[in-house]
């Protein structure tokens, strides 16, 4: 918290945290943790980035409304203002799970002229983008069900937490407490529990119109890395296949001993992959 500010955008106060020097690298993280996904990640990337990491309203430690819409649009709406806010117009993108769906709205609004802003290049961390693969956790079920998700918010807990959070990670065991303490700690921080279910409704979103954000992923013109953990049981591989297939452009990376969330698992990896642009070419 200290390591960061907050700004008022789009009437709500989005918490950011700006390190480095180069051109800016934008980090979208994912549900239903936080920008302290990034935080091993940062360090290894700010001698070639200047690194934006923010919450999302609804996330971490920005400001969770209860009234407020968590669309992935309004999602948008709200990186949109922070950027605009910082004088952010070109960067690279960074996304991993939900936040790559926030990013298909803006390669949506790229695409129809609805948006200033310039990309250089996309790379993407594992993400169920596609509703028919996306294998979410038990909880995730519930939460992104009408009225069973707000009474499943209520009655969710560090234990039950502790219990289905863990299986995103190919290595459990190699995180200690204290870490799977401090995203719960970042879940519930400002109300979170009452607004849990809410933010679990992007999953309903992408089922709804799959053609507005993956339309423009697929046809997306410009360098185009996945950085994907091979035993991910969430986002499964063959997301990442089916992306490489749909858009020759796409470069894949396959982490082998690695699940969800490569940005905490293998930082080191994914820094270089970053730098060095290391990747396997998917087209024919």
């Amino acid at each position: 918290m200290a390591s960061g500010r907050t700004a008022s955008v789009d009437d709500t106060h989005v918490w950011y945290r700006v390190e480095g020097n180069g051109p800016w690298l934008v980090c979208l993280h994912g549900f239903p943790t936080s920008s302290w996904d990034w935080h091993q990640l940062i360090p290894l990337l700010t001698s070639h980035y200047r690194v934006l990491v923010f919450d999302f309203p609804g996330y971490g430690l920005s400001e969770k409304p209860s009234a407020r819409s968590y669309s992935l649009r309004r999602q948008m709406d709200a990186t949109e203002a922070l950027l605009k806010l910082l004088g952010v117009r070109q960067f690279d993108l960074l996304a991993h799970d939900m936040g790559a769906s926030v990013a298909g709205e803006l390669f949506y609004r790229l695409e129809q002229g609805l948006t200033t802003l310039s990309i250089n290049s996309f790379t993407m961390l594992n993400a169920g983008v596609y509703m028919d693969l996306h294998q979410p956790l038990p909880t995730q079920r519930l939460l992104r069900t009408p009225l069973v998700g707000t009474l499943t918010a209520r009655l969710s807990s560090y234990r039950i937490f502790r219990h289905q959070y863990p299986q995103a990670y190919a290595e459990p065991d190699g995180f200690d407490d204290e870490h799977y303490r401090q995203q719960w700690s970042l879940i519930l921080n400002n109300n979170g529990r009452r607004t849990l279910a809410k933010v679990a409704g992007y999953m309903k979103e992408r089922k709804r119109n799959p053609e507005r954000w993956l339309g423009p992923l697929h046809r997306l013109d410009l360098p185009f890395k996945l950085i994907w953990g091979k035993l991910d049981s969430v986002a499964v591989y063959p997301i990442a296949e089916r992306i490489c297939s749909r858009n020759p452009r796409a470069k894949l990376l396959s982490l082998e001993d690695v699940a969800h969330y490569p940005q905490l698992e293998c930082p080191e990896k994914v820094a270089a992959a970053m730098v060095g642009g290391a990747g396997i070419d998917t087209s024919p």
